[in-house]
């Protein structure tokens, strides 16, 4: 009795394994197929009204802010020239010392 019970445990378990790796399959296909979908309108709205797509324009506008962080881009690094390195001007630095001016002491009339 015991074995019974021991091999219809194993094929119950056997059982629900395939059935939820065949479902997390299913559920895996169905995104990449609503991505492929999304994809594809995307894509042709893009074609109808010359309009890039919004998360394209994100992506696109990151990458060009974040260019300045990238290698040969720091001042000085011998990167290529930009078109606004025109504007700066090196200047020789000099030390700024403030002066304290104290108030003499005021003369008494004699």
């Amino acid at each position: 009795m015991n074995l019974i019970l021991e091999l219809v445990v194993g094929i119950v378990r056997a059982v629900t394994k395939v059935t939820l790796i065949a479902l997390a399959a299913l559920f895996a296909l169905g995104v990449l197929c609503g991505a492929l979908v999304l994809v594809a309108v995307a894509v042709i709205r893009y074609l109808l009204t010359g309009r890039k797509p919004a998360v394209w324009a994100t992506f696109s506008q990151f990458r060009n802010s974040a260019q300045q962080f990238r290698a040969g881009r720091w001042p000085g690094a011998g990167g290529p020239a930009r078109p606004g390195d025109a504007d700066i001007v090196d200047v020789q630095a000099y030390e700024v010392r403030t002066v304290i001016s104290v108030p003499l002491a005021s003369k008494t009339r004699e």
